[in-house]
Order: structure tokens, then C-alpha cells, then sequence
């Protein structure tokens, strides 16, 4: 009963929302889960001509998340014109949310998405995921930290369930995605700027260390394993999906060694990856029409021949 319900709103949904320019259609405010009495959303941009690949965009900045209607459909033209059907991410947001929590609540969307691949158009075995900064840190945390399907029986189990309790059918599916294109995402909070240094440590970053459950007061060996538990660099494996950075050479946020030392782990774990230097650029660049020809090629090098 609670699947044809979901699947009941899902289908006025698709009906009810309006073709707005370049033949792309909106469905704004998606919810793809509830936490703590908040609703999670995303917004869908579907073009009329699909070719099945889905692209998740990390609506993120300083692990602050935002109301995705401050994208508009002209913003992912590119994604579009090629087929690829763009789902904005809206997450929770710091200080309320810590990251490991965030984190889960993307895997929760990547769930939400490949549940219901059918009704939104795209194939669940070609899923990309995009972000910068923070949307680029849970990007690639998505990719890396990405579960398989589960059945229920072994969920029931996980999660310590009696027979009688409701399953959520769309926890049973997998959070993985298939491949990732991000701008300067900090990937090893450990040793951030050189071994010895923290993102704690990092003082450009401070104001950020509150998404991590960690203040002054926090011992410092405590703050490492904080730090580590969501550092996608110290879990990646020859199964990671191919991973594409964008990373300027004078970014006074996330260090240019952050990219430079991720992509040689990549490459020992022989993970298809590439590192794209801007040189000069700091945190951030002006658009360039360039660096989404570049993503559509590599979501499509990696997610069509699937």
C-alpha cells in the first residue's frame, strides 16, 4: 500500500509541472526522505529526449545546503541538450546535520532515484554525480562510501527490525553511483595542508569544523578520527567509480595537494580518474561552458557503454 502511494504522488507529480524553455521539463520539491520533521527535496530537469543518464548535483556550500529553485533550467543546458536528466540536490544542513549524516542523506536521494528510475526516465546503472567544494566532498564520499542492495531480511537484521515493522522498500536498494565530476573537493581532512595539519588546523577553514562535531575543546586524537571517518581518500578501492577534479593551483580553501594526492591514490588502486589544473585559479572560477563539455564527455565515456 505504501508503495503505490509513493509511486501515486509521484505520478501527479510528473503530470502537473510545466515545460519551461529548451524542451526541459521541472519538478520542483521532490521529497526524498524526512529527518528530524524536516523534508529533504530535490528539483528534476528533464529533458524531452533522455538518453537514461541521471547527474546529481550537490546543492552544497560549506556543507549548507539551499533551496535548489536558485538553479535555474538554463544553468544545466548543457547536461540537458545531451540527454542527461539533472536531479538538484537539497541536503541538510550544518550545524544542525553533521557530515557522516549528510552523507547519508545523499545516499538516501541516490536510493530515492534508482527506486523510482522508471518514472523519472533514467537508467539505475547510470547514475553521475557532480558538486564543488563541500557538493564536491559529498560527491565524492557518494561514490566511495556507495552501498549494494540489500534484501529485506538482511536489513531487518542490520537495523535490529522486528517482523512487524515497516521496511522501506527504497532503503533496500543501492547508493551507488557510477562515476563523479567535481570542483575542488577536500578529500583528506587528516593531513589537509601537509601531514600534520588538520582541517581543524587549516585556519582559512575554521568556521567549517562545526559540521564535523568538533570545537576547541575536542582532543585532538578524537578530531583525526572524526576527520578520517569522513575522508573519502583513506577508503577508496579498485571498485571506486572513475572520478573526474577540476582544482585550481591558488585555491586558498581546499590546498591543490588535496586533488594532486586523491588522484595518485586513485591511480594505485587503478581507478579510471583525472585531475584538470586550473592554473591560478583560486576557490571558484567565472562559468566556463568548457568545463561542462568536459563532465558531459566523461559521464558519457563511463555511463553509456554500461
Amino acid at each position: 500500500m505504501k508503495k503505490l502511494i509513493i509511486l501515486s504522488v509521484l505520478f501527479s507529480l510528473v503530470f502537473s509541472f510545466t515545460t519551461v524553455g529548451n524542451k526541459v521539463k521541472r519538478i520542483s520539491d521532490v521529497v526524498y526522505d524526512h529527518r528530524d520533521g524536516a523534508a529533504l527535496v530535490f528539483d528534476v530537469l528533464i529533458p524531452e529526449k533522455q538518453n537514461g543518464i541521471a547527474v546529481f548535483k550537490m546543492v552544497s556550500g560549506g556543507w549548507t545546503s539551499y533551496n535548489a529553485a536558485i538553479h535555474s533550467i538554463n544553468e544545466f543546458k548543457e547536461f540537458t541538450d545531451h540527454g542527461e536528466t539533472v536531479f538538484l540536490v537539497s541536503h541538510g544542513s550544518k550545524p544542525r546535520f553533521k557530515v557522516p549524516e549528510i552523507i547519508d542523506q545523499i545516499q538516501r536521494a541516490i536510493q530515492y532515484v534508482r527506486y523510482h528510475a522508471k518514472t523519472f526516465g533514467v537508467d539505475p546503472n547510470r547514475f553521475g554525480i557532480t558538486g564543488g567544494s563541500s557538493g564536491g566532498h559529498l560527491a565524492v564520499s557518494a561514490a566511495v562510501f556507495g552501498k549494494d542492495e540489500v534484501s529485506e531480511a538482511e536489513y531487518r537484521q542490520m537495523h535490529s527490525l522486528k517482523n512487524t515493522d515497516i521496511v522501506d522498500p527504497v532503503n533496500l536498494v543501492s547508493s551507488k553511483v557510477q562515476a563523479v565530476a567535481c570542483f575542488f573537493p577536500p578529500v583528506n581532512l587528516v593531513n589537509y595542508n601537509h601531514p600534520d595539519s588538520t582541517f581543524a588546523d587549516f585556519k582559512n577553514v575554521a568556521i567549517f569544523v562545526d559540521a564535523f562535531d568538533i570545537n576547541k575543546d575536542t582532543p585532538r586524537d578524537r578530531a583525526k578520527e572524526i576527520f578520517r571517518e569522513s575522508s573519502p581518500y583513506f577508503f577508496i578501492t579498485p571498485s571506486t567509480p572513475p572520478i573526474l577534479i577540476f582544482q585550481g593551483t591558488k585555491d586558498l580553501l581546499v590546498p591543490y595537494s588535496q586533488a594532486k594526492s586523491f588522484i595518485e591514490k586513485l591511480k594505485e588502486n587503478h581507478v579510471p580518474c583525472q585531475l584538470i589544473t586550473n592554473e591560478g585559479a583560486a576557490h571558484g572560477w567565472t562559468y566556463n561552458r568548457a568545463d561542462d563539455l568536459t563532465m558531459i564527455r566523461w559521464f558519457e565515456t563511463y555511463l553509456l557503454k554500461r
